[in-house]
């Protein structure tokens, strides 16, 4: 959610034009797990892919596997069902866990807002108190 921090940070500037390139912050970075789940997550995609053109016979072609599974016969009775689970939703559960909403705001290196701290958005008016003792400690 960079538009978050960018719409505060043109509030900011807009209020205080002598903070004009002294303000600087951004999105919390994605848990690392998040890079692990969208990699599972391609696979999937193309194991689901491959049984929709392979049909029975993708079953064929994994060692130690002789017959079509029974969860695979289930998913073949809900085509649809599947499909939007394995292709919409869990795709969005799974960009919805690398989007946190947390971003912090800098000034000259001191954090003046860090949503992770607080848990909230900030709102006007507790942003400009913010900066204005901040700008009064750098005076």
């Amino acid at each position: 959610m960079q538009r978050n921090y960018l719409q505060i940070k043109k509030f900011l500037e807009e209020q205080y034009p002598e903070l004009r390139g002294n303000i600087s912050g951004g999105n919390w970075p994605p848990p690392a797990y998040v890079g692990y789940l969208n990699k599972v997550l391609t696979v999937l995609h193309v194991l689901t892919l491959a049984a929709v053109f392979l049909g029975e016979r993708f079953w064929t072609f994994i060692p130690f596997v002789r017959s079509m599974p029974n969860w695979y016969a289930k998913l073949q009775e809900y085509p649809m069902q599947s499909f939007l689970f394995i292709f919409v939703i869990l795709p969005s559960i799974v960009s919805s866990a690398a989007t946190s909403g947390a971003f912090e705001i800098y000034m000259d290196g001191e954090v003046i807002w860090s949503r992770l701290q607080t848990g909230q958005f900030p709102d006007g008016q507790q942003l400009l108190n913010l900066f204005r003792v901040a700008l009064a400690q750098t005076k």
